[in-house]
């Protein structure tokens, strides 16, 4: 967007909210105003405004939105809201959906996310309205409706615009969800009945102390008991309808599933179905009359047999112990104890009934009790497992899961990947960094699961696949305790505890997925593929350091010199650093899985507070201390464990006579540092830059390191839609292909949208001969690019999202062009992250 035409935005934004506060102020009385100071919300109302106003200007400036500025305009959004209807539902669906029309402006380029954003925003919009409606006339049926219908809006409009795979790509949703449907046909059903004859009652029949059979029978959680039965009964051919499940006929599927039904232990005919989508999975459903199983894959030929039997085991084990059956009396007794306890059955009671219970209390209960069912879905998920396990198939399961797993190597915490919903199919490039990024998460997982992945499992019904595979290939893990784990292990103690306990399977995890990928992909020798897609490149700048190497099980620290990295022949551990122990002055070589690693200057400055310089002077490995020196030589220990070591001053002194990067106003520009002060006075620390070769005096800038933001190491180039920041962003890309650097070029589709290399050339075409044309086709860029894998590849320039690499440098930003929030952003990630960022 043109400058001309953010700074209108900006004085239509002022002028407007000015003019509207004025008329406010002068036509409402005094006493309003005295309410309104007294208000908590419109204080806030008033500080977001004002913050808006700051990121507005930033934007205005920059000509590009701070990292902030969405969250402040969230919460802008809010407590407006909030001040007016005084409804928490109400205010967070109107800040979300007013939010969302900016985002998908701002991501048009992205069609399955731009999509996926218009569901979000047509559901945000109907509970929005609806609340409004709800406060004006003081009536929360609209409210409480809009929000119980909420799911089903979704996934119609998923439906519409993705068609059935919308319904099976998403990892948590699960046939259950079939029953709730049916619930809101139950509840029509009686509301219409009732109208013309009132029959049903819509309360608990306990409500009232006096129990009467009759009353028992016509109740609503009577009804829902009796549809749960009968859902149960015709749940295949339902489920088959909804999901497009189709006979399959396929003389070698059936010869494996009457193989597997006897080493399982079932009798009987069980009907085998098969649903083409984009994915890997399989579901059992039916009642003990109607056995069913579905395959679900693109392809049911291309699956391996191994894998196929494995997947095969754990439906029939599902079938074998009457898993679907069960869940449908957990259900039954659920109802049963929402009727005697008069807690609402579902949602849709509040938009057909009357409950007692307020609607965000029963959220409450609800979210509570989904847990426990939760819980109960995945113990039989582990039973089904286990019995798999015990009939023999263990390995092709595990196998299975790995592949499974693979498809959601991207948004696998979320459960959900739009590669998965693109017409576009994976090239087999990126489907061998899918498998390699997925070994590595899984076997990394056995030794310390990140808390996002454990908190991200808890939408799903199965446990994690990497517990799922511990279960599986060991005995020391029984279903009941992986159905609860992810919630144990959100402990890091409880982490490696169960690590150690993993050992044997994460060895034998190993071992399969090796198979698994070098069959696959037809690879010989795992180091050797890794060399070839110069993965050395990522550990150059570490070469020649000293590290504290923590290991992640047992906290054991090794302060070591990291001489070179070593390539293995795994795809779970595909690197081993070999480093020089400080101590010991001894080779040793650590696997890389099992190290976290924080690199140390010695004899180096650290800034723990701007004004309190810290030299480290040693470390006491068994102890597990920094010794650090201050400027007295009084000496200070700091637990290894416990401190978060930030960047030494060594970083800012090696940045001169070197390129560095700088921020300004949107673009990022290549300078070059031509001196750094040397003093130990944090406040007087000057960096002198430089943006001609020459060095001329007039040309010199120097900045106080107090008033910058410096990220060191990682370098993010955003390839913006004007073109106004071409030049900039084409210096940068000239300067990585004559320094030959490894690069990241990020892409705006959701396919295929990553890709590795050198970058070879830059093609500019600026011809203007036709004014016809817009300004896009007037400026057709190409980058040319050698990806990892050997290949040359052309790349529009409008289809690049951003461009990232490694570099013993940094980038820098004045402080004065960030905005407030921004700011306060950066230092809660020093905080957390102090060697991600300097700042003051």
């Amino acid at each position: 967007m043109k400058s001309s035409l953010r700074l209108f935005l900006f004085i239509v934004y002022i002028s407007g909210s000015i003019t509207l506060f004025g008329i406010l102020l002068i036509s409402l009385p005094q006493t309003v105003w005295l309410q309104f100071i007294r208000d908590w919300s419109f204080i806030l109302t008033i500080i977001f405004y004002l913050l808006t106003i700051e990121e507005f200007y930033q934007w205005v400036k920059n000509g590009k939105r701070s990292e902030m500025s969405d969250i402040v305009a969230i919460l802008f959004f809010f407590f407006l809201i909030f001040f007016f209807s005084k409804d928490f539902l109400t205010s967070l669906m109107g800040a979300f959906s007013i939010y969302l029309w900016i985002g998908i402006i701002e991501l048009r380029d992205y069609p399955i996310l731009n999509k996926i954003l218009i569901i979000s925003l047509v559901t945000y919009n109907i509970i929005f309205i609806a609340g409004i409606f709800s406060s004006y006339l003081n009536n929360s049926v609209y409210l409480d409706t809009s929000f119980a219908f909420s799911f089903w809006i979704i996934l119609i409009l998923g439906f519409i615009l993705f068609g059935r795979k919308y319904l099976i790509v998403w990892r948590f949703l699960s046939p259950e969800y079939l029953m709730l449907f049916i619930y809101v046909i139950a509840w029509l059903a009686v509301v219409i009945i009732n109208r013309y004859a009132r029959i049903f009652e819509t309360s608990s029949p306990f409500r009232s102390g006096e129990f009467n059979t009759i009353d028992f029978f016509l109740n609503i959680y009577f009804i829902f008991i009796l549809v749960n039965w009968v859902i149960y009964f015709i749940s295949g051919p339902i489920l088959n309808k909804l999901l497009g499940i189709k006979k399959i006929e396929n003389d070698d599927l059936f010869k494996i599933v009457n193989k597997v039904k006897k080493e399982i232990g079932i009798k009987g005919k069980v009907k085998i179905g098969f649903g083409k989508y984009p994915i890997l999975n399989a579901m059992a459903y039916g009642s003990i009359f109607d056995k069913r199983i579905a395959i679900i894959a693109e392809d049911i030929n291309q699956i391996p047999k191994d894998e196929l039997k494995g997947i095969i085991a754990h439906e029939l084990a599902h079938i074998r112990g009457k898993h679907t059956l069960i869940l449908t009396f957990i259900t039954t007794i659920d109802l049963i104890i929402r009727m005697v306890l008069d807690i609402p059955a579902t949602y849709y009671d509040y938009t057909f009934g009357n409950p007692s219970v307020p609607l965000f209390t029963f959220i409450v209960i609800n979210l509570s009790i989904y847990i426990i069912l939760f819980i109960l879905v995945r113990i039989l998920e582990g039973r089904a497992d286990l019995r798999a396990k015990k009939a023999g198939f263990a390995r092709e399961l595990a196998k299975a899961l790995y592949n499974l797993e693979s498809f959601y190597a991207s948004g696998r915490e979320i459960g959900f990947n739009t590669m998965l919903l693109s017409e576009e199919k994976i090239t087999n490039d990126n489907k061998i960094l899918d498998y390699i990024n997925t070994a590595s998460y899984l076997y990394g997982s056995m030794i310390k699961p990140s808390r996002f992945s454990l908190l991200g499992n808890l939408l799903n019904s199965h446990p994690p696949s990497y517990y799922r595979i511990a279960a599986l290939l060991d005995d020391k893990l029984k279903p009941t305790k992986e159905a609860i784990l992810p919630f144990i292990c959100l402990k890091k103690s409880k982490q490696k505890k169960y690590a150690q306990i993993f050992e044997k399977s994460r060895q034998k995890f190993k071992v399969i997925a090796n198979e698994k990928f070098k069959e696959y992909f037809q690879i010989d020798d795992i180091a050797v593929l890794s060399n070839n897609l110069h993965r050395r490149e990522i550990f150059k700048f570490d070469l020649n350091k000293d590290f504290i190497f923590r290991n992640k099980i047992t906290d054991e620290i090794i302060c070591g010199h990291l001489m070179d990295v070593q390539f293995l022949d795994s795809i779970c551990a595909r690197d081993q650093f070999i480093i020089t122990n400080l101590k010991t002055h001894e080779k040793e070589y650590l696997e890389s899985a099992f190290f976290i690693r924080n690199q140390i200057d010695l004899g180096e400055t650290y800034y723990f507070q701007k004004d309190s310089p810290l030299i480290l002077k040693d470390i006491q490995e068994e102890e597990r201390n920094y010794i650090f020196l201050d400027q007295n030589n009084n000496q200070f220990l700091k637990p290894i464990l416990k401190t978060k070591l930030p960047n030494s001053m060594a970083l800012i002194k090696n940045l001169e006579n070197n390129e560095v990067f700088f921020k300004d106003k949107g673009k990022i520009r290549l300078l070059k540092c031509v001196g750094v002060s040397k003093t130990d006075d944090f406040n007087n620390i000057e960096i002198i830059l430089s943006e001609d070769e020459n060095l001329k005096e007039s040309e010199l800038v120097s900045y106080y390191l107090k008033d910058l933001i410096i990220k060191p190491r990682t370098i993010y180039l955003p390839i913006r839609k004007d073109f106004q920041n071409r030049k900039s962003e084409v210096k940068v890309m000239k300067w990585l292909i004559a320094n030959k650097i490894l690069t990241q070029i990020y892409l705006k589709k959701p396919v295929n949208n990553f890709e590795m290399g050198y970058i070879h050339s830059i093609d500019i075409e600026n011809s203007v001969k036709k004014k016809s044309k817009n300004e896009e086709e007037r400026h057709i860029s190409l980058l040319k690019l050698g990806n990892i894998f050997g290949k040359e590849t052309s790349i529009p320039f409008q289809t690049i999202e951003s461009i990232g690499f490694e570099l013993e440098s940094v980038i820098i930003q004045k402080k004065s062009a960030t905005s407030l929030t921004s700011r306060l952003g950066y230092k809660i990630l020093k905080k957390l992250k102090p060697n991600k960022i300097i700042i003051t």
